[in-house]
């Protein structure tokens, strides 16, 4: 019998030893370059466990959310609308992180995924407690963390990576600092060239306020 289409399938996650060693994994080597769009002036590597997120740990541990391309993490930080006001921009930052070790990152692009009870869902859904589980079940059973579909993204060309650490500002931490570096940082106002390419793609402008400049 198959099953009801207008429901969820997405179902809770497997225990970490179901696991350990045979979800499928993706290795992001030492030195791949990442995206991630911040307010100017804090830290990019920050691992956040507010649960606000779709893949937030709970404190001591966190996740902070990175983009395997520079457009992704525009759409993820302004979800679901066409216009951006300028004044949005004006604080906030783009910046290129690297990561300085090989990750293990569970890979929820794969189809090899669903015979763990996985669907596109987990990209989706507003479930967040249910996906939250999901994050906190792949970190117990070793990864580093998850490569998933941006929401608001249509392409899947690029992906995004949720990364797991102790939770709070790693971007100058002494804890093994070398994991964190940050290769550029760019005032979001300045990129032009950005805007520019993100409404050739999506449509999405920036829209001026009188009397805001």
């Amino acid at each position: 019998m198959s099953a009801p289409r207008a429901v969820q399938h997405l179902s809770a996650p497997p225990s970490p030893d179901e696991l350990r060693g045979r979800f499928p994994a993706r290795t992001v080597s030492a030195g791949t370059v990442l995206y991630r769009t911040h307010r100017d002036g804090l830290g990019a590597w920050w691992f956040g466990s507010s649960l606000q997120g779709r893949f937030d740990l709970t404190d001591p541990h966190g996740t902070c959310y990175t983009a395997e391309s520079e457009l992704i993490t525009l759409l993820e930080c302004w979800v679901g609308i066409k216009y951006i006001p300028r004044t949005e921009i004006d604080d906030r930052a783009l910046s290129a992180v690297t990561v300085r070790r090989d990750l293990q990152i569970a890979d929820v692009t794969s189809n090899r995924a669903i015979e763990f009870g996985m669907t596109s869902e987990i990209n989706t859904t507003i479930d967040y407690t249910l996906t939250q589980r999901w994050a906190e079940a792949f970190r117990s059973a070793g990864f580093d963390g998850i490569r998933y579909w941006a929401r608001h993204e249509m392409s899947h060309t690029d992906a995004c990576l949720a990364l797991f650490a102790e939770g709070g500002d790693r971007t100058h931490s002494t804890a093994r600092p070398s994991d964190y570096a940050v290769t550029t940082a760019d005032a979001l106002a300045d990129r032009d060239d950005l805007w520019t390419a993100l409404e050739r793609e999506t449509g999405i402008q920036i829209l001026d306020i009188p009397g805001t400049f």
